[in-house]
Parts: C-alpha cells; structure tokens; sequence
C-alpha cells in the first residue's frame, strides 16, 4: 500500500460504494438492473439508427458527384451553340468569296425561296 492520501481515498470510496451495493435489498437489485437493460436497449436502437444514416451519407455524396459528372461531360443542351470567333471569321471569308464574284447577286437572286428555307431549318425561333 502506498502512503498517497488519493490511493486511500480511492479504496475507501470504493469500499464503501460495494458496501452500499451488497446491503441493496433484491427488489432494488431488480429494478436498477431491468433500468440499466432498457438504457442498454435504448442506446442499442439509437445506435442502429446512427450507423445507417452513416451508411446512407457516402452514397448520397457518390450519386450527388456521379450527377455532377454527367451534367458536365454532356455539356450545354444541343439547341444552344456558341458561335467561337474563328467560326465567325471563317463565315465572314465565306461571305466575301460570294460577293467577289462576277454573278454572285445574280446568284443570289436565282435561290431566295433557298436561302429563306435555310435560314428558317437553321432558326426555328421566329426572327426579333
């Protein structure tokens, strides 16, 4: 034995809480173990609760990123096209071959009924 006053303190504690638990009648014994059981049960299905909703967390966050992907591999929705500047040059070049040439508002003239149809397959929104 140690000459600590913490350690004689500590054993006398605890020899008087086993005391007090040995003079406990059985109908006391009876009830304080039956409460500790439900306590046990308790905590048990709160328990089960928890680790399922842990569970479900990681998968929401794989389905909320697998949509995320998707969303941004398929890009912009088909009907809307951004015109890049290249592309704007290269129809600009276009447009100038067609006017350097000889007949071109002769040629112009001949397919309107085309060019009109054209522009309607490639706009389907009516004109602002």
């Amino acid at each position: 034995m140690s000459n600590d006053p913490l350690d004689s303190l500590e054993e006398r504690s605890r020899a008087l809480f086993h005391g007090s638990v040995e003079n406990l009648d059985m109908r006391i014994r009876s009830r304080l173990t039956q409460a500790r059981h439900a306590a046990l049960d308790q905590a048990a299905s709160n328990r089960s609760w928890l680790s399922r909703r842990v569970w479900w967390t990681p998968a929401a966050g794989v389905t909320a990123a697998a949509v995320l992907g998707a969303v941004l591999w398929m890009g912009a929705p088909m009907g809307h096209h951004t015109v890049s500047s290249a592309d704007a040059q290269s129809n600009l070049e276009d447009l100038d071959m067609v006017a350097s040439s000889d007949d071109s508002l002769e040629m112009l003239q001949d397919d309107l009924d085309f060019y009109d149809f054209a522009d309607k397959a490639a706009n389907p929104e009516p004109a602002a």
